[in-house]
């Protein structure tokens, strides 16, 4: 537990035994730890240059242990000192690597990852790298089960990292994937779009280093580049802010299979959406048929129809191309920007 604070696992023992019987003897501390002297007398050394014992001399020296609220919340203090000094060095290394790189052969810039375990590796790497962004492409095919809640993107996401994600319109189409998977990382900040035909599955991280998707074999994907700084990097920069500001997007908390309101209870349009039919109208603007909106919402097509024809009825609309043209009128749908 005390590793952290430089302490190895026979002075945490010897810190313990002196904490439950205060100012103990060695001769005491071998009785409750089974250590030898030579192992006690190492440890209340190092202990005493910790600042944690204070020993009392006498016809049999005491070893009285400082306060631990006060001891050891030195201890932490001196580590944070410590580590804000290896982080500054790190960004000073950070620098260096970059300032070479600028300056290397061009066949360094850019390099070949072959291998599912290799890929998938280099992925979550990267991903745990992100300080600031990480700017990202997903389609399928997917190394992890796309269901499964991606919690390297929820911590980084809880450190204040901006996640923007680009979803080709295949995705949505998994059955369970919006529950599964979308909704978590959508209540921690997520920030989604949906485009159709997606062009590669890629990140950038930080702007400062992509993977990019470059062949897949068995639905599965078998090689991959990792573009650092260069013109390259620029571009696929460059192409995903392109489609960001074209894609549509998704509801950051939606709230799907639901049951049917009764109509009398539903406030007039110019209230605004329910949180159904604000998930409703984002899915019918990415372009998704009555099938895969069923697959997400996990509403039958009979059930989903009822719900499409009361939305169109509180739009005033005819055709469901009407009652795209009333929600966006009424400001029910988020016009692509590129925020």
């Amino acid at each position: 537990m005390l590793d952290a604070l430089g302490l190895d696992g026979t002075e945490q023992l010897v810190y313990q035994a002196l904490i439950r019987q205060p100012s103990a003897s060695v001769d005491n501390l071998g009785d409750m730890t089974r250590l030898t002297p030579p192992q006690i007398h190492d440890a209340l050394a190092a202990l005493e240059e910790l600042d944690l014992v204070r020993p009392v001399p006498g016809p049999v020296v005491r070893y009285p242990p400082a306060p631990p609220d006060v001891a050891l919340e030195a201890l932490i203090l001196r580590k944070e000192a410590e580590l804000k000094l290896v982080r500054a060095t790190a960004l000073e290394l950070d620098e260096a690597y970059h300032r070479a790189l600028a300056t290397q052969h061009p066949t360094g810039l850019v390099e070949i990852v072959v291998g599912r375990e290799a890929v998938h590796e280099r992925g979550q790497r990267l991903m745990r790298a992100a300080r600031r962004e990480m700017c990202a492409f997903d389609r399928p095919p997917y190394l992890d089960d796309p269901l499964a809640t991606n919690q390297i993107e929820l911590d980084a996401l809880a450190k204040g990292v901006n996640f923007r994600v680009v979803y080709d319109r295949a995705t949505l189409d998994i059955p369970g994937w919006w529950s599964g998977h979308y909704q978590s990382v959508a209540a921690a900040g997520e920030r989604a779009r949906v485009a159709s035909g997606v062009p590669v599955k890629m990140y950038v991280v930080d702007g400062q280093i992509a993977l990019v998707a470059l062949q897949t074999k068995h639905h599965t994907i078998h090689a991959s580049a990792i573009v650092r700084p260069s013109e390259l990097l620029d571009a696929l920069q460059s192409l995903f802010d392109t489609l960001w500001r074209q894609a549509v997007p998704l509801p950051q908390l939606p709230k799907l299979g639901a049951a049917d309101p009764d109509p009398e209870d539903l406030p007039p349009a110019q209230a605004g959406p329910t949180p159904f039919e604000a998930t409703l109208v984002s899915l019918l603007a990415a372009g998704l048929g009555d099938e895969a909106i069923g697959r997400q919402t996990g509403l039958s097509y009979r059930t989903l129809q009822r719900r499409v024809r009361s939305l169109m009825d509180r739009l005033g609309a005819q055709t469901r191309f009407q009652a795209g043209l009333q929600a966006a009128h009424r400001g029910w749908v988020q016009p692509p920007s590129a925020d």
